[in-house]
């Protein structure tokens, strides 16, 4: 309440709202609503944080299984081309020095080595 003061000789003051007993109740409630706010904002700046690590490791994980995905193409295709029966008896005749098959060198199992079946 705002009230003019009569008595005074330099021009009429104005006294402020008189204290009342529970007035520093108001003080309080504006403590509580400022630290609420001040929680919700340091909550929303950590969660915005965490939202960044996360991002940052999909990002490296993302990465990583594409690479993944580039070495198992490459081995597929060196799988494929080691399969290939011209590579395979290429590599035979040229690192173990192999050759083709006489029909007289097939034996059965159990027949001796000179080519005679008892």
């Amino acid at each position: 309440m705002i009230e003019e003061i009569p008595e005074a000789k330099d021009g009429p003051r104005v006294r402020s709202a008189e204290r009342r007993p529970g007035g520093r109740m108001g003080t309080g409630v504006g403590c509580l609503v400022l630290l609420g706010l001040t929680l919700a904002a340091v909550g929303h700046v950590a969660v915005q944080a965490r939202h960044l690590d996360v991002a940052l490791a999909l990002g490296h994980e993302q990465k990583l299984h594409g690479e993944l995905l580039e070495q198992q193409r490459r081995l597929q295709a060196d799988i494929a081309r080691l399969k290939d029966p011209g590579l395979i008896s290429a590599m035979a005749h040229e690192r173990l020095h192999m050759g083709p098959v006489e029909p007289g060198d097939i034996r059965a199992p159990g027949q001796p080595a000179g080519g005679a079946p008892r």
